[in-house]
């Protein structure tokens, strides 16, 4: 399951956490509501990030 929690500190600090993507797809999801929030402090990436992402795409090698 793919989700996205968005936590907001008593002194406005915001944290995006991504849980169930793998690779760099993670910074695709985040890209539009970091821009919006302002500048990154810090990007801590997990695990996940560095594992590579499934992709469910076949090939057609002509009309077999």
């Amino acid at each position: 399951m793919q989700e996205m929690k968005v936590i907001i500190s008593k002194n406005g600090q915001v944290t995006i956490d991504v849980d169930g993507i793998k690779g760099s797809s993670c910074k695709t999801m985040t890209k539009a509501l970091e821009k919006s929030l302002g500048i990154t402090v810090s990007d801590k990436k997990k695990t996940e990030f560095y594992e590579e992402q499934q992709v469910d795409n076949q090939q057609n090698l002509g009309n077999y």
